[in-house]
């Protein structure tokens, strides 16, 4: 177990030239509050973009009962950290940051308290109670899983050298408008990396949209190319544009109607389904996944059922899921976009937001300024839009939630399970909408993706797969110094 402190802190002699006026008094407490405006953002990417960190009271004091002096000492007589001062009751919780000259890269530094470390240990095991009937998925958090740590800091001190003096190299979330913070960037792949090395997994699945969430979830997505498992490469299989190919089949009218299970005879692993002119295997094809298969609010479900069944009636959604289904809706929409807004999008990451915002923001939102993507999207797919402002009618949440329950549902649930099953010595990672394996694996891996998808959703799915390799860090890095003359 490790704390991560900013490499220039020297506590120990600040500490004595201020010795704190309150008993008792524990080093480690103090650590693990400096240590935590840092590590929260490990498991929170939107803290990427702040430069203050939310610290819950209620969960702080779990860890420490006597948290306040303890914050109290830090930001007014040592004076390492500095607060917002603003917090709204049930909403936002006070934020808290290191003063300028602590704003560094961060070193680890063992945790020696043992009732303190007790207390960590039940607080991370807590999670486990998530994670029943999922050892099919957390046994390969194990001593095999690597990471080239050398390869990993080289890449983060160069990143951090290049991009800190030069906001025009910063990342750029779209969704918020916001820039990510270099420091903030490189302290996280750093937290990333090192539990790695030390173990140290972080494992949970959410009661929410019943995702499973690992360090590879929250890890930067270039510093996967540092990882193997049992000295073997890993290869990524994602869902091409998987949030707009899920949402298609929010558009059949069988997954608003509960069915039961066909009585039909299948073999072990399922029945066979003709696709594309060819026979798979599917062992949920006779299921028919629908609204009561996922991790929605029974409420919710009971809401919508009337009002979207009546909605589907007489719609055609069929140039929409054309596109989706043959991976050019991006492309289709950057057309459209460039033709009526005069705007160019200069990458994929751009129009995906432009998508997002469509599928994930308030139907209010349509009469702002800001609207004009999610305008244009209605205009070109009316029937589309009407059912998806349906589903977010009462609750703007529901949609992006119900197509991360059918996600987390097919790729946890049914498509990891079948692939432990049929493949029990496949090392199997998922991220979301994608699952890492090994290259023994991957063509099997693939086909099982390929076959339960496409019976679950109705349409074939288009998959991309990426190697993760150290190369790819110094593809990166050369990029960015390219980038580094355009702007200079």
């Amino acid at each position: 177990m490790k704390f991560y402190l900013p490499e220039n802190l020297d506590l120990e002699t600040l500490i004595y030239d201020n010795r704190p006026n309150f008993k008792p008094f524990k080093w480690d407490k103090l650590r693990y509050i400096i240590h935590i405006l840092n590590a929260l953002r490990v498991g929170n990417k939107d803290l990427l973009l702040q430069d203050f960190t939310p610290i819950n009271a209620q969960k702080l004091q779990r860890i420490i009962q006597n948290y306040k002096p303890y914050l109290k000492y830090l930001e007014h007589d040592l004076k390492i950290i500095e607060s917002d001062k603003h917090y709204i009751v049930g909403e936002k919780s006070k934020g808290y940051r290191l003063v300028e000259k602590y704003r560094t890269p961060v070193v680890a530094v063992a945790v020696n308290d043992f009732s303190l470390r007790q207390r960590l240990k039940i607080d991370k095991n807590k999670n486990k109670l998530s994670l029943k009937n999922l050892d099919y998925l957390t046994k390969w958090y194990n001593e095999k899983l690597q990471i080239n740590i050398g390869a990993v800091n080289g890449f983060l001190n160069e990143e951090f050298i290049i991009k800190s003096p030069n906001k025009d190299l910063w990342d750029y979330s779209n969704g918020r408008k916001k820039y990510k913070i270099p420091l903030h960037q490189y302290n996280h792949a750093k937290m990333s990396a090192e539990k790695i090395k030390y173990q140290d997994y972080f494992l949970k699945r959410d009661d929410n949209v019943r995702r499973f969430h690992t360090n590879l979830t929250t890890m930067r997505s270039i510093i996967r190319n540092g990882l193997s498992y049992n000295g073997e490469k890993l290869i990524s299989i994602d869902i091409k544009n998987s949030q707009p190919y899920l949402s298609t089949l929010l558009l059949n009218n069988r997954f608003w109607v509960e069915t039961k299970t066909s009585s039909k005879p299948t073999n072990e692993v399922g029945v066979e389904v003709e696709c594309e002119g060819r026979f798979i295997e599917s062992s949920i094809f006779n299921k028919n996944i629908n609204i009561f298969n996922i991790n929605i609010h029974i409420k919710d479900s009971y809401i919508m059922l009337g009002d979207i069944t009546v909605s589907l009636i007489n719609k055609d959604f069929s140039h929409y899921i054309k596109l989706v289904v043959n991976g050019k809706l991006y492309e289709f929409l950057e057309d459209v976009f460039t033709k009526e807004l005069g705007e160019t999008y200069s990458s994929r990451q751009e129009i995906k937001s432009a998508v997002f915002q469509v599928l994930f923001t308030d139907n209010r939102f349509l009469g702002q300024e800001a609207a004009k993507p999610k305008k244009i999207f209605k205009k070109y797919f009316s029937d589309v839009y009407e059912i998806f402002a349906e589903i977010k009618k009462k609750d703007k949440t529901l949609l992006p939630r119900l197509l991360q329950s059918i996600e987390s549902y097919l790729i946890i649930d049914v498509i990891a399970k079948r692939i432990s099953k049929e493949y029990p010595d496949a090392p199997i990672f998922t991220i979301h909408d994608s699952i890492a394996t090994t290259k023994e694996y991957v063509n099997e891996v693939e086909r099982i993706m390929f076959e339960e998808l496409t019976a679950a959703i109705g349409s074939a799915p288009a998959f991309k797969r990426e190697e993760w390799d150290i190369n790819n860090m110094s593809d990166y890095l050369n990029n960015l110094r390219q980038k580094t003359i355009e702007v200079a």
